[in-house]
């Protein structure tokens, strides 16, 4: 992959950051997420006697429920680079900050922690999560396009408000887990999550309308995978992932059920780890 060596106006904030000055920065923040991970464990089982008596493969997603839960707070994050900060939608190739280089850095080592867990996840425990891969991988080569040429943070900010859903989605899951599914605290969080599925819808089709808006400045300026990937990645989400996700979502509400159990004449690699 080559630098997109074009000249820019001077109007347009632009860092002069690049990925190899932030390769510690991405090795630290990965650590970060590691260790979240086992904190996450050792207080569980220390405050909360359930999770000790849950299955090794329920405890591992436990675990990674919280680091996910983690994660999409930091969809506040993403909200204020584009809503309150806005210096990101100058121009939504080329406007980069010193901020959006931090929250890029962050959440391209977090799907780095996400795929590499999820890997060990399916080869210990016979299982595989298609969806979940596509997704994870679909999200890493976006952060780390954006990363590695400098440009399109706008869109990675943009693209990141969708993980909103992520903490009510494994409240979901873990209050499954704690057998309080018919309390009123789980059937409110689920109503919330329903709502925020359909809001993402709403944010997915925004996308789409600022890159036609704006698609001269992307197709002459925006690296080719950057661009490949940013509209296969959103077209997956918009017209597959999020309307199954709200479809499963709504059945769970009437049937609550952990998605992740194997199901009694299901193969291993159908189970399917949305929360």
């Amino acid at each position: 992959m080559a630098s997109v060596q074009v000249q820019i106006p001077a109007n347009i904030p632009r860092s002069n950051q690049t990925i190899s000055d932030n390769t510690l920065r991405i090795g630290l923040c990965y650590a970060g997420w590691l260790t979240l991970f086992f904190a996450a464990g050792w207080i569980s089982k220390l405050l909360i006697p359930q999770v000790k008596a849950l299955k090794s493969k329920e405890q591992m997603f436990w675990q990674l429920a919280i680091v996910r839960g983690v994660c999409g707070l930091l969809s506040l994050w993403a909200v204020y680079l584009f809503y309150v900060d806005k210096r990101l939608a100058v121009d939504y190739v080329f406007a980069t900050t010193d901020e959006s280089w931090t929250f890029v850095c962050v959440f391209l080592a977090f799907f780095i922690f996400e795929e590499v867990t999820l890997i060990y996840f399916d080869m210990k425990y016979g299982t595989f999560s298609k969806e979940l891969h596509l997704h994870h991988f679909v999200s890493f080569v976006g952060f780390f396009t954006a990363a590695y040429y400098n440009n399109g943070h706008y869109f990675s900010a943009k693209i990141a408000v969708l993980e909103a859903s992520t903490p009510f989605s494994c409240i979901c899951w873990c209050l499954l887990k704690l057998k309080l599914e018919n309390t009123k605290t789980w059937k409110i969080n689920q109503w919330i999550l329903i709502y925020v599925f359909h809001l993402r819808t709403v944010h997915e089709l925004w996308t789409f309308y600022d890159i036609y808006q704006d698609w001269n400045n992307i197709k002459q300026n925006l690296p080719l995978v950057y661009t490949l990937n940013l509209c296969f990645g959103l077209g997956i989400v918009t017209f597959w992932l999020t309307p199954y996700w709200t479809y499963k979502k709504t059945v769970q509400f009437y049937q609550p059920t952990d998605w992740n159990a194997e199901v009694k004449g299901k193969k291993k690699d159908e189970v399917d780890k949305t929360s």
